[in-house]
């Protein structure tokens, strides 16, 4: 079935259906909080210790799935969330602020019957998480980092414009120019090329198709854009709530040939944590870590999870 929207690709109601909510080892949730409905694919037995998930740019909750399911496997209560304007999460024309987007996790959470949990967020996820560390304390039990340092960190290190990194970058900060190419799925090939680790660009791409379609329905590059772009480019004010220190556990992990968030961009970010944070390189893995090296992740996060746990 054709589609009247430019540049879109031509898939029916059905087998797009089929790609934002994939059948696996997991249910998918909706669930209402802060005025808005969020998606969820949810794994691992009801009464397991919770932890949220948040997904990179540009991306949906799918970037979690190879994930997911191990740490259900594990007794965790794992939730891979769509953020607000993401996936199958409410597509609202406002509220890409990055205080609001972490303030919807919380409020998540909330919905969801915990008193608090366990965040992992990679990207874009990660920065929220960050945030959501830093504003809301007393919902965040411990944190994991995946290709996100600090957001008070990364002040002045975009790779150069010069630089593949760097032009993928660029693209992203001219949302105008580039809401089509998000739609067609140009813009999410470009980014796994510039962004990936050269050895993992094959691998990655084999869940374009999924978020080709993601990104494809209205307004969704749109908004997309618009979170990446306001959550590389806090506000005063924003930088000014997250100026604090973190009181929970942090580990960080970071794509060794990361082109975007190179390891370096990570030196800072213990100023800003008081326990010492526990830092893992990934070898060979470049910004998507979750897509490269799901397994090393998943090792990483049960091992977290195992030593931060609410239930010892």
């Amino acid at each position: 079935m054709g589609s009247r929207f430019s540049k879109r690709p031509a898939v029916s109601h059905t087998a797009g259906r089929s790609l934002l909510l994939a059948d696996g080892p997991w249910e998918h949730l909706t669930v209402n909080a802060a005025g808005a409905d969020f998606h969820l694919a949810a794994s691992g037995p009801i009464g397991g210790e919770p932890i949220i998930l948040l997904h990179p740019y540009p991306r949906t909750w799918y970037a979690w799935h190879r994930v997911l399911p191990a740490l259900g496997e594990a007794g965790y209560r794992a939730f891979s969330m769509d953020l607000r304007g993401f996936g199958t999460s409410d597509l609202q024309p406002y509220g890409q602020d990055p205080l609001r987007m972490s303030a919807d996790v919380a409020a998540v959470i909330s919905s969801l019957g915990y008193p608090s949990a366990h965040i992992g967020g990679a990207g874009l996820g990660g920065t929220l998480g960050w945030i959501l560390a830093a504003t809301h304390p007393e919902i965040v039990d411990s944190f994991v980092t995946v290709a996100a340092p600090h957001p008070l960190s990364i002040h002045g290190t975009w790779p150069f414009p010069t630089t593949r990194a760097g032009r993928a970058v660029a693209r992203t900060r001219l949302p105008w120019l580039n809401i089509r190419a998000l739609r067609s799925g140009a813009l999410i090939k470009q980014t796994t090329a510039a962004w990936a680790a050269p050895s993992n660009i094959d691998k990655v791409a084999r869940n374009h198709r999924v978020y080709a379609y993601a990104f494809s329905r209205p307004y969704a590059a749109r908004l997309a854009l618009k979170a990446i772009i306001r959550a590389n480019a806090l506000t005063a004010h924003t930088r000014k709530r997250i100026d604090t220190i973190i009181q929970q556990p942090v580990t960080a992990i970071i794509g060794q040939a990361d082109p975007l968030r190179p390891p370096a961009t990570f030196l800072r970010d213990q100023q800003w944590v008081h326990p010492p944070i526990t830092s893992h390189l990934v070898p060979g893995s470049g910004h998507f870590v979750t897509e490269e090296a799901p397994d090393v992740v998943t090792d990483h996060l049960i091992a977290h999870l195992t030593e931060h746990s609410t239930r010892q």
